[in-house]
C-alpha cells in the first residue's frame, strides 16, 4: 500500500497526463523520479486537453508497450488511470501523478482539465493523487525545476499517513525557483 511503500526507499509511481506520452512535461518527471522510484507512464497516445474524466466506453481501447517503463493508450487520461491501476501489466501503484500540464489549471479549468481528472480518478480508485502544471503554454526552461519540487514533495507527503485517499491539485508559476 502506499503507506508501507513510504518506509521504502522508493514507491512505485503511475505517472499520466493530457498532453501524450511524448509531451516534455511527462518525460521531465519521468526522468527526475525515476532517480529514487519505480516509475510507470501510461498516457494518452495524443493530446486529449480539456477532456476531464471522459473514459472511453463504447469502443475498445488500444495500447501500445513502448518500453519496459511507457505505454501509449488510444484513449483518455482517466482510462490511462484506469488501466495503469487495474491492468495487471505494472505492478501496484503507490502513487499517481499526473503532469506536468503544460497550462496552468485553475478555477474553473479544474472541471475540465483531463490532468486533474487524472489525480481524481487515481483518488476515485483509493491511490493518492498529484495534478501538477506549469504556468506556460508554450516550452519552458523549468520543467526539470517543477519535477524537482515534485521529488521532494512526494518525500513530505507522509503527513497524510492513515487518511483516506486525496488528490493534489499543483499549479507551479514558469519562474525560477528563487523568485517564488
Amino acid at each position: 500500500s502506499f503507506y508501507l511503500a513510504l518506509n521504502k526507499k522508493t514507491m512505485t509511481i503511475l505517472l499520466t497526463n493530457d498532453d501524450g506520452v511524448n509531451a516534455e512535461g511527462i518525460q521531465s518527471l519521468f526522468n527526475v523520479l525515476s532517480t529514487e522510484h519505480e516509475v510507470f507512464v501510461v498516457a494518452p497516445e495524443d493530446e486529449r486537453s480539456a477532456c476531464s474524466n471522459a473514459i472511453t466506453v463504447r469502443t475498445s481501447l488500444s495500447m501500445r508497450q513502448l518500453d519496459d517503463r511507457h505505454f501509449a493508450v488510444d484513449g483518455y487520461t482517466a482510462d490511462c488511470v484506469n488501466i495503469g491501476l487495474n491492468g495487471g501489466f505494472i505492478p501496484p501503484v503507490d502513487l499517481v501523478i499526473s503532469g506536468i500540464n503544460h497550462g496552468p489549471n485553475l478555477g474553473d479549468d479544474v472541471y475540465f482539465s483531463g490532468t486533474v481528472a487524472g489525480a481524481r480518478t487515481a483518488c476515485i480508485f483509493g491511490i493518492h493523487g498529484i495534478a501538477v502544471s506549469l504556468d506556460c503554454l508554450a516550452s519552458s526552461s523549468y520543467f526539470n525545476q517543477v519535477s524537482e519540487f515534485i521529488k521532494h514533495f512526494i518525500s513530505d507527503i507522509m503527513r497524510f499517513r492513515g487518511r483516506p485517499a486525496i488528490f493534489f491539485n499543483i499549479n507551479y508559476p514558469n519562474l525560477p525557483a528563487d523568485e517564488i
